[in-house]
């Protein structure tokens, strides 16, 4: 059985497509898969950046407390 990730490695959607379809896998409607791709599928961060790698200006975004707030 070709599960998707080899039918995408190897260029044999068409075939995947086949299979499925004769193990009575049907159709999904389009609208409904796109709403849940993109629930689901998440951007890749840009390579080497973190949720904690520091910005340009070398902050990590991390929200501190700075005295009462009450001037400097």
């Amino acid at each position: 059985m070709l599960t998707l990730a080899e039918a995408v490695k190897q260029n044999r959607l068409a075939e995947f497509a086949s299979q499925e379809e004769s193990r009575g896998v049907g159709a999904i409607d389009r609208s409904i898969f796109e709403e849940l791709a993109t629930a689901l599928i998440k951007a890749p961060r840009s390579e080497g950046r973190t949720s904690r790698s520091s910005s340009a200006d070398g902050s990590t975004g991390k929200r501190t407390r700075r005295g009462s707030g009450q001037g400097a």
